[in-house]
């Protein structure tokens, strides 16, 4: 128990010393990201309704992960998503603002009729399947490299939960076909494309 405070401790003032702001982010990519997704103060219409769901759904995800999580989305653009898990908030901040509203599940059954009532009514389709532009994952291990490069975003929530998760997540960004990798300590974000040198940034998240 004490060694693991004591990671998470050292872990977060890892991060916090590394972690830079607009200023610091001489991408024009990340710049964008920075001011259009973390600093946007910017209210999108789902949001009020979004809001009101998220007040049952607490021990899944806060109010201010589920936004961010809307607004990337909103901002990176996929035309479709995969959550590899039971949860139903995270699921709706990433696929109400892709593209096309398409999100694969693992399996249907992991939602409750009012649920699916909820992904209906704002025009959300659903299918059982990994195939995705963006995959949303809350686990992973050794056997996450191996599939994280069928995707062209992978969002990892909490990557340095753990020791073992913390040094799942540095492999990951190492790989040579991750081209940017970001770390904002609630979430990692992994993205493949070849157009663009390898980069690693520390962002600020809060």
């Amino acid at each position: 128990m004490i060694a693991h405070l004591f990671f998470k401790i050292k872990t977060y003032l890892n991060y916090h010393l590394r972690a830079v702001n607009a200023h610091g982010l001489h991408s024009p990519f990340l710049f964008d990201f920075y001011n259009e997704v973390i600093a946007a103060k910017k209210e999108f219409y789902f949001f009020k309704q979004f809001r009101g769901i998220l007040s049952a759904y607490t021990k899944f995800i806060s109010e201010v992960d589920a936004l961010f999580l809307y607004r990337w989305v909103a901002f990176y653009k996929p035309n479709s998503i995969f959550v590899a898990s039971e949860n139903f908030p995270a699921s709706l901040a990433l696929a109400v603002p892709s593209n096309q509203k398409s999100l694969s599940v693992s399996s249907l059954c992991h939602f409750s009729n009012q649920e699916l009532n909820v992904f209906e009514g704002v025009g959300v389709s659903l299918s059982e399947g990994h195939l995705a532009d963006l995959i949303y994952l809350e686990e992973i291990d050794a056997f996450t490299k191996d599939i994280i490069l069928n995707y062209k975003c992978v969002i990892i929530k909490n990557p340095h939960q753990n020791e073992l998760k913390d040094n799942i997540w540095k492999e990951l960004c190492s790989l040579k076909d991750i081209s940017i990798s970001i770390d904002l300590f609630q979430f990692g974000i992994l993205l493949v494309d070849k157009k663009i040198s390898k980069q690693h940034f520390v962002v600020k998240m809060r």
